[in-house]
């Protein structure tokens, strides 16, 4: 028997995507869901929807802003429905809604939590590129969902969860990352989770480098914030299963490896093993006479150049592989940019609030979002 689905639309000010998103929602089989679109700081535009969709969604206006996580806690407890959808007003819904839900549904009856696969509005370089991050993320939910019915985090702009699932974790909590924190929540307490690769939510990614480096820094605070919150838990979870989150954090930071191996193997070892193979090779020809006879300077560059050429066929490989289990767009000159510049730029930013979170005690104001 199918479950009838309490949909929340949370906004702030405005979206562009709020009435495409509800034009879809309401199309077909209104008894199945209610749909609830709270908005903070309303704007004319987002006033005027309400007169669109009478009948078929129920507009909450806030005058002030009450920020993201309270306003859902509030408008769950007005709702009827066993089975909740969160949605973020900035995503697009490309597939049959219908279609959606049931499969939600069914997921549902022998799960508590329902993930749907997000990818990027591929609309511009920088949105291509972050399409590579999603592909991660993506990957990553789906490999806890199969090795262990769990997961650590979750992606907030489209997932379903049971009522009694979400009273007994407390609802959202007032911290940056919300679906990550309640992730964890339900980890923890082996809430079971599935993840639909059926379908998929279009996002829309920053618009500008500028934009998206505010994004990612505030990201990467409120991970540094879970990430000291939940240190004890997080080692235990990675002692007992180090086997699927050490893959894990390599689709996430794919140039990890690379990081690592650079940092931790001492120059001394690499260059005399290249310069000592370089002699031993020059005996056989006399091309690599000049070779044998450059710098120690020289024989590091060549080492850190060999290893990047290695890590970045072994994670385009990868990558390639992990795009056609989800279904995602691959591009390999795409996917160098990435390797090369996004993924150590998101990386360095994760360790930089780390350090500044340990180290000073760091905290932040919780605001609406980014």
């Amino acid at each position: 028997m199918s479950s009838r689905f309490s949909i929340f639309i949370p906004v702030y000010k405005e979206s562009e995507f709020l009435e495409p998103l509800l034009d879809k929602l309401v199309a077909n089989s209104p008894e199945k869901k209610e749909i609830i679109v709270v908005v903070d700081e309303p704007t004319d535009k987002s006033l005027s929807l309400a007169q669109k969709y009478t009948g078929n969604v129920r507009f909450i206006w806030n005058g002030e802003r009450r920020g993201k996580a309270n306003v859902l806690n509030e408008i769950v407890k007005q709702s009827s429905s066993d089975v909740l959808f969160f949605l973020d007003s900035d995503v697009r819904i490309d597939s049959d809604v219908e279609g959606m839900l049931e499969t939600i549904n069914r997921e549902i009856r022998d799960a508590d939590i329902v993930e749907v696969k997000k990818d990027v509005i591929r609309d511009s370089f920088l949105a291509r590129i972050v399409s590579y991050d999603y592909l991660g993320f993506n990957f990553t939910n789906w490999f806890f969902a199969k090795k262990l019915n769990r997961c650590v985090g979750l992606n907030g702009a489209a997932f379903a969860i049971k009522r009694e699932t979400f009273e007994a974790l407390g609802g959202f909590r007032k911290v940056i990352m919300e679906d990550l924190d309640i992730g964890t929540r339900s980890f923890i307490k082996g809430v079971r989770y599935r993840f639909v690769n059926d379908f998929r939510v279009y996002t829309k990614a920053p618009s500008s480098w500028s934009d998206w480096f505010r994004q990612r820094k505030r990201w990467a605070l409120g991970s540094a914030l879970w990430f000291k919150e939940y240190f004890r838990e997080f080692m235990r979870i990675a002692k007992a299963h180090h086997g699927v989150l050490l893959p894990a954090l390599l689709f996430v930071f794919p140039c990890l490896p690379f990081f690592l191996v650079t940092i931790a193997m001492p120059d001394d070892f690499w260059v005399k093993a290249m310069y000592f193979s370089l002699l031993f090779l020059s005996t056989q020809s006399t091309l690599l006479l000049t070779p044998a006879a450059f710098t120690s300077t020289s024989l590091a560059f060549f080492r850190n150049l060999f290893l990047m050429m290695g890590s970045i066929g072994a994670c385009s490989s990868l990558f390639y592989l992990l795009s056609r289990k989800i279904g995602s767009a691959f591009n390999p000159l795409e996917f160098v940019f990435f390797y090369l510049l996004y993924s150590p730029l998101w990386l360095l930013l994760i360790i930089t609030n780390l350090s500044k979170v340990c180290l000073h005690q760091k905290t932040a104001s919780v605001d609406w979002k980014v």
